[in-house]
């Protein structure tokens, strides 16, 4: 018999009995998480091989507001987040400018 986790006694179509084990396989499902557009952070079990078909929602199906907002804001984050990383790399650059400057300074001024 099939260990039990709080995550799978949650789901409605879940028991924990045989139904955590893959049905093609045989072996232990996982439960992953879905970023598409159109099912934004919902939960799936499936089994971990690739060629094994067995497939099932873990959630229930989000509103449709929920799937409208919910990727625009991971659009956002993403782009601030590029930002970021471009503000960071501008800070080395001038970060790196400064102290060759004060290095080539501080050589003029021993001459």
């Amino acid at each position: 018999m099939a260990s039990c986790s709080a995550t799978n006694v949650r789901s409605s179509n879940l028991t924990c009995t045989e139904d955590n084990l893959c049905h093609s396989c045989g072996g232990k499902r996982i439960i992953q998480a879905s970023w598409t557009a159109a099912n934004p952070g919902r939960r799936f079990i499936s089994c971990p091989k690739n060629e094994c078909d067995d497939f099932g929602w873990f959630d229930p199906p989000m509103c449709n507001r929920s799937t409208q907002i919910i990727p625009g804001l991971l659009r956002k984050i993403n782009r601030l987040e590029g930002n970021l990383m471009a503000c960071k790399a501008r800070e080395r650059k001038l970060w790196t400018a400064v102290v060759v400057s004060w290095v080539l300074i501080a050589i003029v001024w021993c001459l």
